[in-house]
């Protein structure tokens, strides 16, 4: 049985190949709506996560921590492996880093269920504006550019300085980049086609108004059905994406709480299989998007398995 570490994981696949694997899974005919549901237990000081899942010829488990209060203890939030095993004989076949395995699956999720529309409206480039100044922020915005070029990146934040260290590795990396004071945000979504909330509020971040009408949000910060980054106002108006409409109505509370309130119908929200296969054709123009993901346990296995296959190779 194999060790994948952190810099294994980062050699084996990169964003473009992940956000390919998650989308030819589904494009041969695994079906979302079939998952194993994530499960949780309590921990002292956080919570225990259990994502099981079988695809293909694997089966997977990824177990991870979420630790509120290690942020200040200068230690990752999320901790966590991830076991994969043989789909028939179930042999332990690999277990591999889970802080590095969910900060790939992540991004690529957010970027693969908005590939399709993302090319048609802004092929040629796009401005993107991120709330967030955590793991998350940074490789979005590499997901991103492994599908469009990405012309600026607009960090917004609370506070100033808050984003700073976002914004100037995003300098190091090329990519042009500027932080934005909250009081100033509304310029920047104006500007924005793609936004990215990775945030823990647990209320809407900006008002429906703030967004244009071709924008594309990607809301992937929480994953409780009582919280959420994205005002019910804005689903009302855009076409709405969700993983599988059982994952949303569990854990999607930007979706579940904008249909309490009457702004849209879960129901009528289109899938990612659904995105997958009709290539983005399900989604009317002239209106937002709005893909509301909280993580799947497929995702990670599928993951898994590209990333075991390939660092053998």
């Amino acid at each position: 049985m194999e060790f994948i570490d952190a810099k294994a994981v980062s050699r084996a696949v990169d964003f473009r190949q992940a956000i390919a694997v998650l989308r030819d899974t589904v494009a041969a005919g695994f079906d979302p709506a079939e998952d194993s549901p994530r499960l949780s237990a309590p921990l002292a000081n956080g919570e225990f996560l259990f994502m099981p899942a079988q695809v293909g010829e694997y089966a997977a488990a990824k177990i991870l921590t979420v630790t509120p209060d290690n942020g200040a203890n200068g230690v990752p939030r999320i901790q966590g492996i991830c076991l994969l095993l043989d789909g028939s004989t179930h042999e332990p076949r690999a277990i591999i880093d889970g802080i590095a395995l969910t900060n790939l699956r992540t991004p690529a999720v957010s970027l693969a269920g908005v590939a399709d529309v993302l090319r048609r409206r802004f092929g040629a480039g796009v401005r993107m504006a991120v709330f967030g100044n955590g793991v998350q922020a940074v490789p979005h915005v590499l997901a991103a550019l492994a599908v469009v070029p990405v012309e600026h990146v607009a960090v917004i934040v609370r506070a100033v300085g808050r984003g700073s260290a976002v914004v100037g590795e995003l300098r190091e990396l090329g990519i042009e980049a500027d932080e934005v004071a909250d009081e100033e945000r509304a310029a920047a979504l104006a500007a924005a086609g793609l936004i990215v909330t990775a945030t823990s509020a647990p209320e809407p971040l900006f008002a429906a108004a703030e967004v244009s009408d071709d924008a594309i949000v990607v809301a992937m910060g929480s994953h409780s059905p009582a919280e959420r980054e994205v005002p019910g106002e804005l689903l009302a108006r855009a076409t709405v994406l969700v993983e599988s409409h059982h994952s949303a109505q569990a854990e999607a509370g930007d979706v579940v709480l904008a249909e309490g309130e009457g702004h849209c119908r879960l129901a009528e929200a289109l899938t990612f299989k659904q995105v997958v296969e009709s290539h983005g054709d399900l989604v009317l123009e002239g209106r937002p998007v709005v893909f509301k993901t909280t993580g799947m346990s497929w995702e990670d296995a599928a993951i898994a398995a590209a990333i075991y296959e390939r660092s053998r190779a």
